[in-house]
């Protein structure tokens, strides 16, 4: 019976059917699942992964295409990460090719040389207009004949094809033969001298190069290849390496215990970051040391750069980061795919690799927002790692700070908990004050630093001057032409800017509501604003603003300086600074007023983060609020904060499962967006009866209502939520739902939706 390739496209297909190619010029047996192929694709050729290979009839087979060349001999990605791939589609009601290509750190995207010959016995003649380029048996490149033209022959048989990853080429200055008499006397002594040094060298990348070199003028080089002793050659650049990390300095950390390897499952959570990388090593070195291979999973590239040096000290580690160059991303898979004792360390993307001794897979952060990919299948990385510790039969640990209701529903075997550091916690009641952005307590303690010549952080909800602009007479904010939101004010530059169309102009001289002059700043302080104010205290002391728009040198700070940082929370990505005193925060509420029901466990994140920001010290942590009172404040300045914080912890998870909010359901937002805005609620309104009548219970679905930001780059967006026992009746819910059902309007899918007021491009 005949057998077919199932294919994956790295594109938003279904799989698709081929037929294996009658030729594989140096390949014997059988196509098996995982290798990469070749297939004709709308007039051109395009790169997928083999699914599985699957028996057809004979009259199914007349109906394919045949794939065009097999580029692997074994297996590009292996059965485990397709496994993961396969899930990850099927999670996120998506097609298989959405998430290789949104997994697939390499191998689907290089550049393609695809060249044609004709059939021997084929006249040039029969094929055509364009035959006259096949009229020798040589090889030619496909791109000199019309798409249509290799479809036509390719479909009649009339041509053979192959296809490689394109070389790269790079022009250099190469020796062609060896000084002669013709080179000889005084007046062609710098000829010679140039020509002697471009031999000892071998190549170089210019004539210029090689004049300054050898100290001649550009003319004697100029000469050289006019007379045929040099030319310029374009010649393939080998592979470089991969990207190995370089061992930090220092001592290794060491754990307070023994790594559990006998236990699949194990969640690391508590103490401070040290305490849990001092586990994680641990455990990366038990498996090393049987001879497995392990990957490291972080959220951030920041992450990653912590991680590397801190692994490459006990085995050699691979770096594995989206902006790496694609070869050096294909030479650290083709080392990784050579089985031998490593760790690959990198982000999402990292998850691909092909790890055939695999036997640990290292979660880092795992409950960090940011493992929610923001485009493609819009998947949880963090789960995706799960699913293929299982597939590959390896065991899998998580290392947070918190233990969050999600890392609490993986069901570990075994937990380590390291005990919360005490912290230095002091509220500053803002409802009390008579001060914006700094109150009065801030104010002294900000005085007392600078008196006694130590550093200050303090960390602000958004960059910018402010949240707006405002009206002082009726109130009205300059809001932006696109969005239903304020244009942001950055006084530093004197615009209005939208902080997500771009959208920017200058403050209008008066309010285009009533027309009444000085406008004046929202209550919403940015780090412009909030730097501005501490100037104002600290003087003369520096003060260095850390964000999107402006990252300052911190290098003098690092070296001892007395300072004040002010930053955004992406400040918590850098090392310890050497004499922090005080860490702020100007308005602590924003930690935990966000539309995400994972709002309070986030805020909780963050502030147990704060103790790495002094390394061994001890800073105070002052928290501007407006309620002293809230949880979480009471909890992190309790007396026993261990305590405190595992029961705050274990009452989020609990009204987690009242609410029915993940992992106790899983959920999945539609948005449906138009630039009408009845014609949005329209198509919702028709989406949710779609629902209801394919058999989605009353109770499971929420909405439609607009979304938290009803109008974003002029398009209006409606919301509906649906929730299921597990992914498997989610998946079958959502199974129906059109994406394009016409008229403009666009309806986009995110399965265990993050923050709900984020917009789905």
């Amino acid at each position: 019976m005949p057998r077919a390739l199932d294919v994956w496209l790295p594109l938003p297909v279904p799989p698709l059917l081929f037929l294996a190619p009658v030729s594989r010029a140096g390949q014997e047996g059988p196509v098996v699942a995982g290798v990469r192929v070749a297939v004709p694709w709308q007039g051109g050729v395009r790169v997928g992964v083999v699914a599985q290979v699957v028996e057809i009839g004979a009259a199914k087979a007349l109906e394919l295409k045949e794939a065009i060349a097999v580029l692997d001999h074994d297996p590009w990605v292996l059965e485990p990460a397709r496994r993961m791939i396969a899930a990850q589609a099927a999670r996120a009601v998506a097609s298989p090719g959405v998430a290789l290509a949104t997994m697939l750190a390499a191998g689907v995207h290089d550049e393609l040389l695809h060249e044609l010959r004709r059939v021997p016995g084929v006249e040039p003649e029969a094929l055509g207009e364009h035959g006259e380029v096949l009229a020798d048996d040589a090889w030619i490149d496909a791109d000199l004949v019309p798409r249509d033209a290799v479809t036509l022959w390719r479909e009649h048989g009339l041509v053979h094809e192959r296809v490689r990853a394109s070389p790269v080429l790079v022009r250099v200055l190469e020796p062609r033969r060896g000084a002669d008499e013709a080179l000889e006397g005084k007046a062609r002594a710098n000829q010679r001298t140039a020509l002697a040094h471009l031999e000892r060298l071998g190549s170089v990348a210019s004539g210029a190069e090689l004049a300054r070199d050898a100290d001649v003028p550009e003319s004697a080089v100029r000469a050289l290849v006019t007379k045929g002793y040099a030319a310029y050659e374009d010649v393939e650049v080998p592979p470089p390496p991969p990207c190995w990390a370089v061992a930090g300095e220092g001592p290794t950390l060491l754990p307070p215990g023994v790594w559990p390897s006998g236990e699949g499952r194990v969640l690391v959570s508590g103490g401070r970051a040290r305490d849990r990388l001092a586990w994680l090593l641990a455990a990366a070195t038990a498996e090393i040391a049987a001879g497995a291979q392990v990957l490291v999973l972080a959220s951030e590239l920041a992450a990653v750069a912590l991680l590397a040096p801190e692994l490459a000290r006990v085995a050699p580690t691979l770096v594995v980061r989206g902006d790496l160059d694609a070869r050096v991303r294909e030479s650290g898979w083709r080392e990784a795919a050579r089985g031998e004792p490593l760790v690959v360390v990198g982000t999402y993307q990292a998850l691909s690799m092909p790890l055939p001794t695999l036997s640990r897979v290292l979660v880092w952060d795992a409950a960090s927002p940011s493992y929610k990919l923001p485009a493609g299948t819009r998947s949880v990385a963090r789960r995706d790692a799960e699913v293929l510790a299982d597939a590959a039969h390896a065991g899998i640990a998580w290392f947070d700070a918190v233990a969050t209701p999600e890392l609490r529903a993986t069901r570990p075997t075994r937990t380590i908990h390291e005990r919360v550091p005490s912290m230095r916690l002091v509220t500053s009641d803002l409802r009390a004050s008579t001060t914006w952005p700094l109150g009065g307590d801030l104010i002294r303690t900000l005085k007392q630093v600078a008196e006694r010549g130590r550093q200050a952080l303090l960390i602000v909800p958004r960059r910018g001057f402010a949240a707006g602009l405002a009206c002082r007479a009726c109130g009205t904010s300059v809001m932006c032409p696109n969005c239903d939101l304020p244009l942001r004010w950055h006084a530093r530059v004197e615009r209005l800017r939208c902080h997500q169309c771009g959208v920017e102009r200058p403050a209008p001289p008066q309010c285009p509501t009533c027309g009444a002059t000085g406008l004046e700043p929202l209550h919403g302080a940015g780090t412009e604003w909030v730097a501005r104010e501490v100037e104002r205290v600290v003087a003369p002391l520096a003060v260095h603003v850390v964000d999107t728009d402006h990252r300052a040198d911190l290098a003098p700070l690092y070296d001892g300086a007395a300072g004040v940082v002010v930053a955004t929370t992406a400040v918590l990505r850098s090392a310890p600074l050497p004499n922090l005193s005080l860490v702020a925060l100007t308005l602590g509420d924003a930690l935990y007023a966000r539309e995400d029901f994972r709002a309070d466990e986030g805020a909780l994140r963050t502030m147990l983060a704060l103790a790495d920001l002094a390394g061994d010290r001890r800073p105070l942590v002052l928290v501007q609020t407006f309620d002293p009172e809230h949880a979480l404040w009471t909890a992190l300045a309790a007396d026993d904060p261990d305590a405190a914080v595992v029961a705050y912890a274990d009452e989020l998870d609990a009204r987690r499962r009242r609410f029915g909010y993940p992992p106790a359901q899983q959920w999945a937002r539609l948005q449906i967006t138009h630039r009408d805005e009845a014609t949005a609620r329209r198509a919702a309104v028709a989406l949710a009866a779609t629902l209801r009548t394919a058999g989605i219970d009353e109770r499971a679905l929420l909405g439609p209502a607009p979304a938290g930001v009803a109008r974003l780059r002029g398009r209006y967006a409606q919301q509906l939520f649906v929730r299921a026992v597990d992914d498997v009746v989610l998946a079958t819910a959502l199974e129906g739902v059109d994406t394009r059902p016409g008229e403009g309007v666009r309806v986009r899918v995110d399965v265990d939706p993050y923050d709900v007021a984020v917009w789905l491009e």
